[in-house]
Order: C-alpha cells, then sequence, then structure tokens
C-alpha cells in the first residue's frame, strides 16, 4: 500500500507537515485538476468518526479555535494501491499551491480513466494495514 496526503497535524506518525506541503506563490500544480478528479473517485476504505479542521488557521489546536475551519470528516478513501485521508481533497481544493507527490501525479494521470474497484478482500487487506502503520 502506498500513502499519499496524510499530514503530521492530522496523523501525527507522519513526518511532513501541512506547512512543509503549502508554499507561497503562485505555484500551482498543472495536474491538479486531475489529481482533484480521481481522488474524488477513490472507495471509502477507511471510515472513522471525528472531524479534521484547517492545520493552516493560526488558532489550530487552541482552545479558541474556530469551528468555521472545519476542513473534513476523517476517512480514507483507496484505488487499491493508494491510500489518502479525505482530508486532503478539502485541502488541496483550498490551498491551490499545495505540493503534490509526483509519484501519486504519475499514478493518477496512468490511471485517470481506469474505473477503481476494489474487492472485499483487498478492503480487508488494506484496512489492517493502515491500523498497524497509523494506530500501532
Amino acid at each position: 500500500m502506498k500513502y499519499f496526503g496524510f499530514v503530521k497535524e492530522h496523523d501525527n506518525k507522519v513526518s511532513k507537515s501541512i506547512h512543509d506541503l503549502i508554499i507561497d506563490g503562485n505555484s500551482i500544480n498543472d495536474k491538479r485538476k486531475e489529481v482533484l478528479e480521481y481522488l474524488q473517485k477513490g472507495i471509502l476504505a477507511v471510515p472513522q468518526m471525528g472531524c479534521v479542521d484547517d492545520a493552516k488557521d493560526p488558532l489550530f489546536g487552541t482552545d479558541n479555535y474556530d469551528d468555521d475551519n472545519f476542513i473534513a470528516y476523517y476517512a480514507c478513501y483507496t484505488d487499491g494501491i493508494w491510500l489518502w485521508p479525505q482530508y486532503i481533497i478539502e485541502y488541496i481544493k483550498k490551498y491551490p499551491n499545495i505540493k503534490i507527490d509526483s509519484d501519486f501525479v504519475k499514478h493518477v494521470i496512468k490511471n485517470k480513466d481506469k474505473k477503481i474497484s476494489v474487492s472485499e478482500e483487498e478492503f480487508s487487506k488494506i484496512e489492517k494495514e493502515y491500523y498497524k502503520k497509523f494506530w500501532k
């Protein structure tokens, strides 16, 4: 399983911070639209309870945090090869200058016209692997 879009503020076993991924300036990935479309076609693989607030908000992590900065519900989607959190979709929409992993972009371009299909057996394997990686 490959992982895309997980950030330290929401998944503490990840080394990249959202602040490292969102760059200043007008540099927008020219494949951003295709990536967003592909991410939105993903199949729900790991449903969880909880919400994700915008980690870029200056009040993130404080008691004064404004709930109007809700980003997404916490859940993970897959195409059977990659796994990504729902919140990365919303971050890409909100911050068009976010860095997008080049290996994931290549995968999207190669597979964007294919139908995503995952068997029950694959779902079980994906979910178990996710919990081992992020909740162990």
